[in-house]
């Protein structure tokens, strides 16, 4: 875990939100980017900056993998393979193609931190680098207890 330290008395220059005078710890992310916390608020700087203030999180839990999407794609990959093998090799090898790329897509997806805030429908979920250590600490810091 990367935790990076630094005093927030200036703007972001992204979107130009205010920080505390507070310190944040930074943790990165997969793809890019990273989340923070502070005492009153969780930081996601990925594409676009937001900040979400402790006391509008409702919960925060951990998705490790969509087991219904990855046995479906798994499944698409072996009808794909019987219909090379038995009937037509072209449409065959579609189907496992398109299999393989759903299971890649999931896997890639595998380890979502999904943070759930009050009065909207939609989470916010994003990939950390280390999401069980990401996962305790902004549990710790939004004062809720740990969902798995």
């Amino acid at each position: 875990m990367n935790n990076i330290t630094h005093s927030e008395e200036t703007e972001h220059d992204q979107d130009n939100i205010p920080f505390d005078d507070s310190i944040i710890a930074e943790m990165p992310l997969r793809s890019s980017g990273w989340v923070g916390y502070s005492d009153d608020a969780i930081v996601i700087n990925d594409d676009e900056c937001k900040k979400i203030h402790t006391e509008d999180v409702a919960e925060i839990g951990l998705r490790t993998l969509q087991w219904d999407i990855a046995v479906m794609s798994i499944l698409l990959v072996g009808v794909g393979g019987y219909i090379v093998l038995t009937r037509n090799p072209f449409i065959g090898l579609c189907f496992a193609l398109v299999g393989l790329g759903s299971l890649y897509r999931t896997y890639t997806h595998r380890q979502a931190l999904v943070i759930q805030i009050r009065n909207h429908q939609k989470p916010v979920i994003i990939h950390p680098t280390n999401p069980e250590t990401c996962h305790d600490k902004l549990a710790e810091t939004a004062g809720l207890n740990q969902v798995r």
